[in-house]
């Protein structure tokens, strides 16, 4: 990751608050399209059927993983290479890393995934959700399996979900800690660069805005009573 001090920081905020039983369940619902979210997974369907869906779709479904989900980003990046057709490695890791509150920009933090009138607006087909969850699909043999185990939440449950997630990871610091990162901007090494008296080298991180990356703090408030600081260990 870019920022490898904020890798999977924020599982900590969604404790408690996720829903499905394990994580081989949920990732199971996502890939399948049985988040419970309308529009998350008419893309997710249209993803296996086609190899293909909508940039805003994408960012959707991102969102749903990580924060209402609570998974490692790489699984979905993961997923993304073994489903698209136009999978783009560089791009599929930089959007994956932002998803997972460690890339340069994380500028679609906090989508409401889960509302289907909410998204209304990301979606350019106004059929587009009816027609994909009623598609007929063809899982390989494991998934087809946790197809038949798994069953959806229902409305009251995912809003509830979600709504949970996404104050957890507000009331903690993730979303400002995404937001100080793309506002200050991420110094990256380059040949003869002055200030790199550590001898970093060329390519990595050297710090925030002005701050070299071994001063850079970052405060979680993950309950009440606990409070975490992360710093760069590199």
């Amino acid at each position: 990751p870019v920022l490898p001090v904020l890798d999977k920081s924020y599982t900590r905020a969604l404790d408690g608050k996720l829903l499905f039983d394990g994580e081989e369940a949920r990732f199971a619902a996502w890939c399948l399209g049985q988040t419970g979210s309308p529009v998350v997974d008419a893309g997710m369907r249209q993803l296996w059927y086609e190899g293909w869906m909508p940039r805003n779709i994408r960012l959707l479904s991102a969102t749903c993983l990580v924060e209402g989900l609570g998974l490692d980003w790489r699984k979905g990046r993961d997923w993304f290479e073994h489903t698209l057709l136009d999978h783009d490695p560089a791009i599929n890791e930089l959007m994956w890393q932002n998803a997972g509150f460690c890339g340069l920009d994380t500028f679609y933090k906090g989508l409401l995934w889960e509302d289907e009138n909410e998204c209304s607006a990301m979606i350019e087909d106004p059929g587009y959700v009816k027609r994909w969850l009623s598609q007929e699909l063809v899982w390989p043999s494991e998934l087809n399996q946790r197809k038949k185990e798994l069953v959806a939440p229902s409305n009251d449950e995912l809003l509830a979900a979600a709504n949970a997630c996404r104050e957890g990871l507000k009331r903690g610091g993730h979303y400002k800690a995404a937001g100080r990162v793309a506002n200050t901007g991420v110094r990256i090494v380059w040949e003869n660069l002055e200030s790199n008296a550590d001898n970093i080298p060329v390519g990595e991180v050297w710090g925030l805005g002005r701050v070299p990356i071994d001063d850079v703090k970052f405060h979680f408030k993950q309950t009440l009573d606990d409070d975490l600081t992360l710093t760069s260990n590199r």
